[in-house]
């Protein structure tokens, strides 16, 4: 018998899956079909491409997650609806686009004007539902601000600054006020503190204790740039504050938090925009510039933390082996003593040294034996605290192994402001040393001035512990220079010396540096101003204190980008001084020169600056 033939067709089936579907119908017809083979081929193309497509949408890969959810959610409808009149309803109804949580509600929410009794707030769906407990007053404009109460599910995100507004009457209130937070101190901007408006009449307390016993009649919250708006207001003088609230309870009551007020009494008024919403960005002073527009009193609240007038320890280490660190929160005045309660502590028992600021103490001790060292701070014969100085594991090691078969003594480093064998100009040679010194020898010393060799140069301790000294000479510029210390020139209380030490550097070209000239005109000169070079970042580099109307000048500064700063010394102590809400006291003002200075090698930079 004859094997039948198999047509090809039927082997080009049999590796397609048998699925009953309109797709695989219309591929057999095709193939079945009388075409011409150009006709035949172009079907055959558009075929394959459809199959690839069904076969890569019938693999999906696992999903990469994308970016993190940061958008807050947003308000879909209300009911009644925002900014509703002749309002009558016992309950408001917020829906969002997505499911949203409450966070600390009765904390966050503020209703204005207050309430007889606190609102309830529920959740149904994507729906926040606010009951309202309390008889409205007739004719009155209500706002509730929601604070950061409102969040996302899943990412947590608020919705800040939300305001939901209704009237009883026939009207709301229009009228509003618009500025911006500052930190009094470095004028950037205070984000995120909230900004409080107070009735200007109270009858159940002193005026004075209003921001620290009452919580705001209408409030607000600041943007990224500092920019606050307080709108529906009634047409009455306000108190205005700004917080910095840490505790979230809209009272200023807490030691650390931040505050700003304005003396007087401020009005609202129209805006010349009221519809206008302004969208921060990353240009600051465009969007302060929008909302300055708008007003015709545009107010700015500078920001500070007042000081608590009480002197505390913050913080206190052993920071290297035998010596101990104790920093306190303000500047010491007066007298500071130690006194050891051990009673087997000699009385020699320490070496001390305060900083510049005198708010940081270095100790050091002279005999490590002891596991630990108690020790009665007190100032101006008042206690300030107790402290416990542990030497447990701090024990001095005067050797070091150098290899497996030598043991040398350990050695005290010289150290100097001369940095990458170069030296700045307008500096003094400085050399200075971890540990006080019990002696200091100079009369081996070599100083190689350009061709000049001297012995005992003139080095000039500026402490009694022997621990800085400066060169008592001017360094010259493109001068080379070489200083060649003998070993055991210097012993460190702890009986530990140096090794023989070269210091080699140049003095850098007078033509390398730029100088910065500034006409200060004092306008009034009631008081003299600090000015202060800056770098970028707010680093103190220069400061001259300016009493009178005169040219200031800034020698020898190295090429790059600057800042000035004025700071009125109302208080004639040379730094900056903070505020007190209570005494009626605004920080001491602090003016900026508006844009960077860009200092070039070999050229001068003059600028003119009218100080108030």
């Amino acid at each position: 018998m004859v094997k039948p033939e198999i047509p090809k067709y039927r082997e080009m089936s049999s590796s397609i899956p048998e699925i009953s579907s309109p797709f695989f119908a219309s591929l057999h017809k095709i193939i079945h079909s009388d075409l011409k083979p150009a006709i035949f081929i172009f079907r055959l193309f558009i075929i394959s491409t459809l199959t690839w497509l069904a076969v890569s949408c019938a693999n999906p890969v696992s999903p990469t997650g994308g970016p993190k959810d940061e958008t807050p959610p947003s308000v879909v409808k209300s009911d009644p609806p925002n900014y509703s009149t002749n309002f009558d309803k016992s309950s408001i109804s917020i829906t969002f686009d997505e499911f949203v949580k409450l966070k600390n509600p009765n904390q966050q929410v503020i209703i204005s004007p207050p309430l007889d009794e606190p609102p309830e707030y529920k959740l149904r769906g994507k729906s926040v539902i606010v009951e309202l407990n309390s008889k409205l007053v007739a004719n009155t404009t209500y706002s509730i601000f929601f604070g950061s109460a409102i969040v996302d599910l899943t990412e947590d995100n608020p919705l800040t600054n939300f305001v939901y507004a209704f009237s009883t009457g026939s009207y709301i209130d229009s009228l509003s006020v618009g500025g911006e937070v500052l930190s009094a101190f470095d004028h950037k901007p205070a984000e995120g503190v909230f900004v409080m408006l107070y009735p200007e009449k109270n009858d159940t307390i002193p005026q004075d204790s209003v921001p620290c016993k009452v919580r705001p009649l209408y409030v607000s919250k600041t943007d990224k740039n500092g920019i606050f708006q307080l709108r529906n207001l009634r047409n009455e003088p306000y108190k205005i504050f700004a917080l910095k609230d840490v505790n979230s309870n809209y009272l200023f009551d807490q030691p650390n938090e931040e505050i700003a007020f304005i003396d007087s009494l401020i009005m609202p008024e129209s805006a010349l925009f009221p519809d206008m919403t302004v969208k921060s960005d990353d240009t600051s002073k465009k969007d302060t510039l929008i909302v300055a527009s708008l007003y015709k009193n545009y107010i700015k609240l500078m920001m500070f933390q007042q000081d608590d007038s009480v002197q505390r320890i913050l913080a206190s280490e052993m920071t290297t082996p035998g010596r101990y660190k104790m920093v306190f929160k303000y500047p010491v005045k007066g007298t500071l003593k130690l006194d050891v309660i051990n009673k087997d502590v000699a009385d020699n028992w320490k070496t001390e040294e305060f900083n510049r600021r005198r708010d940081t103490l270095l100790v050091w001790l002279h005999d490590l034996s002891y596991d630990s060292i108690q020790v009665k701070v007190s100032m101006n014969d008042s206690i300030l605290d107790t402290t416990m100085i542990v030497l447990r594991k701090q024990k001095l090691d005067k050797k070091k192994r150098k290899n497996d078969d030598e043991v040398v003594a350990e050695r005290i480093k010289i150290n100097h402001n001369a940095k990458n064998r170069s030296f700045d100009l307008g500096n003094r040679l400085m050399i200075y040393f971890d540990d006080p010194l019990r002696s200091a020898d100079f009369t081996h010393t070599q100083f190689i001035s350009g061709t000049d060799t001297i012995c005992d140069p003139p080095f000039l301790a500026t402490d009694s512990i022997l621990r800085h000294f400066v060169l008592d000479g001017e360094i010259v510029e493109e001068r080379n220079y070489d200083f060649i210390f003998p070993d055991s020139s210097f012993y460190s209380i702890y009986g530990l010396t140096n090794d023989s030490t070269r210091l080699s550097f140049k003095a850098k070209a007078a033509k390398e540096y730029g100088n910065i000239l500034v006409d200060v005109e004092l306008e009034t000169g009631e008081f003299p101003y600090l000015l202060q070079l800056l770098t970028p970042k707010g680093e103190v580099l220069r400061e001259k204190l300016v009493a009178e109307s005169s040219v200031v000048t800034f020698m020898n500064v190295l090429p790059g980008k600057y800042m000035l700063k004025a700071i009125g010394d109302k208080w004639h102590n040379r730094k900056w001084d903070t505020g007190n809400y209570f005494l009626k006291r605004q920080p001491e003002n602090v003016l900026f020169i508006p844009a960077e200075i860009e200092v070039r090698a070999n050229w001068d930079i003059e600028k003119s600056w009218l100080l108030p």
